[in-house]
């Protein structure tokens, strides 16, 4: 019984330490890490070296002694612009100015101290190495610049996963309606294998697990590229911390707030009178779809102390008017109905004819034509057109053939909110928080309708809150304990 006893809490406390410590080489989903070697000119090693990291844009600091083999190793950094500085006894300080740790990578950078004193200096452009030495995860970072300036119709990230090697995806629809994000297909996986994160959280949408809106389903969350620092696709042979999905990992970070403020405002819009019109509409003689976006919005964020607690915020608006997707332009074949649905005009019409399963042939007077199907005929819509509609154009075999292009709406409301606190030097709280609205009114629904007046009307939206502790519990010895939360409506 006491052995039974034992072997319990021993249990109990492997499990503990395993989930309380993050083991050198560890770093969180949302999180990198700095590794080097730090030696003399004669390639000799360095014990005891202090190596020191601040985050130029909040201040915070970390660090930590080279070991016995003079090598380093700074995990659950939050990626960010670093300045690094060296320090031991009997040699000169050394000091890079500006060494970025991005998402999910180990970036290494390896020292070479110089012989003199520690009071003088030896300053050095430091460039971490584009190959991941320290990890066989294939995959690639894309930082907040090429974000912002890719063409993105809608300012939807994910239409360029597709730009890596092992990642495709179908050609983008520029005139889709919605956000109009796609699918991607990773070294020839499926589509629902993919596992999306953002600020730690899994963000997909278990209804359907698909990264777009579809079937009624809300696809999942779209922060606009101003509110995102970085994000990284990763295709292969990462670690289990990503666990959960046999395809790509999509990793996303939103900003944090610094000691400087930063910000901006913005609008883009798009405007059919810049477009062409649809081949099938012009040959039709119907006017030229419409098409009107607009997308405005800004972001703010600074310190609410300095040193100690940041925060950032951002919104972003969207209001399309959508006559070109495929749930606004659709075409059909219709029987060669006039505006003149009389009895007597339908007889005449289709003197002769039976329906598609046979029955009873059509009097030439229309005598025997239902009046309920008579009734049907001329229904009008609001707008005083027919339900079912007059044909624009009558083709050589006598049937019926019309484009329509009916406006779809569609309307989206976006808001982040982050905040970080610097407790003390050990312990750091964040917190994220993302919310979004996005109603949608397509005229012609999925189902196949393809005549005005069979519309629908989708209530999308996504929610995601992440609250996460970081402990620097020794130099070497980092417990990160997080809580998220999603919530997709459609």
């Amino acid at each position: 019984m006491k052995k039974h006893s034992f072997d319990i809490h021993l249990f109990i406390a492997t499990t503990l330490f395993l989930v309380l410590c993050s083991v050198s080489g560890a770093q969180t989903a949302t999180t990198g890490a700095l590794v080097g070697h730090v030696t003399d000119s004669s390639k000799a090693v360095v014990p005891d070296a202090l190596v020191t990291l601040s985050n130029l844009g909040t201040g915070a600091t970390r660090s930590i002694k080279t070991d016995s083999l003079g090598l380093y190793e700074l995990t659950l950094l939050p990626p960010g612009n670093y300045s690094v500085e060296v320090h031991a006894p009997g040699f000169q300080t050394y000091k890079a100015p500006s060494v970025m740790v991005n998402v999910t990578e180990s970036d290494r950078l390896d020292v070479m101290l110089t012989v003199g004193s520690t009071e003088q200096t030896v300053t050095v452009q430091a460039e971490t190495v584009l190959a991941q030495t320290e990890s066989t995860t294939l995959g690639r970072v894309v930082g907040e610049k090429t974000v912002n300036n890719m063409p993105l119709v809608t300012r939807n990230y994910t239409q360029i996963l597709n730009l890596y090697p092992g990642v495709q995806a179908d050609v983008n629809n520029a005139g889709a309606l919605g956000r109009n994000s796609p699918d991607i297909w990773v070294n020839g996986g499926r589509a629902i294998d993919n596992d999306y994160q953002m600020d730690g959280a899994h963000i997909n949408n278990f209804g359907t697990a698909k990264a777009g809106d579809w079937l009624g389903y809300t696809g999942i969350a779209i922060p606009n590229p101003d509110t995102i620092q970085e994000f990284k696709v990763q295709t292969s042979l990462y670690d289990a911390q990503y666990g959960r999905s046999s395809g790509a990992n999509v990793n996303v970070v939103t900003k944090s707030g610094s000691n400087a403020f930063h910000g901006n405002i913005f609008e883009y819009f798009r405007n059919d009178v810049l477009n062409a019109n649809d081949f099938f509409l012009k040959r039709n003689n119907q006017p030229r779809p419409v098409l009107k976006q607009n997308q405005f919005g800004g972001t703010l964020g600074g310190p609410i102390l300095k040193d100690r607690l940041f925060f950032f915020g951002s919104y972003q608006g969207t209001r399309q008017r959508n006559g070109v997707g495929a749930n606004s332009l659709q075409n059909a074949f219709l029987p060669p109905l006039t505006d003149d649905r009389s009895a007597a005009t339908l007889g005449q019409t289709f003197c002769g004819q039976k329906g598609a399963q046979g029955g009873a042939a059509i009097s030439c007077d229309g005598s025997n034509i239902n009046p309920v199907a008579i009734a049907l005929l001329n229904q009008k819509l609001p707008d005083g057109t027919y339900v079912i509609p007059t044909p624009q154009v009558i083709q050589s075999n006598g049937q019926g053939f019309s484009v329509f292009s009916e406006i779809s709406k569609f309307t989206e409301d976006q808001a982040v909110f982050n905040l970080d606190y610097t407790i003390n030097k050990n312990n750091t709280l964040s917190s994220r928080y993302f919310w979004s609205r996005d109603p949608e009114t397509p005229a012609f629904t999925n189902s196949g309708s393809n005549v005005p007046g069979n519309g629908g009307l989708d209530g999308f939206g996504n929610q995601s809150l992440v609250l996460k502790l970081v402990s620097l519990l020794s130099s070497n010895v980092v417990n990160t304990a997080s809580i998220s939360g999603i919530r997709n409506t459609g």
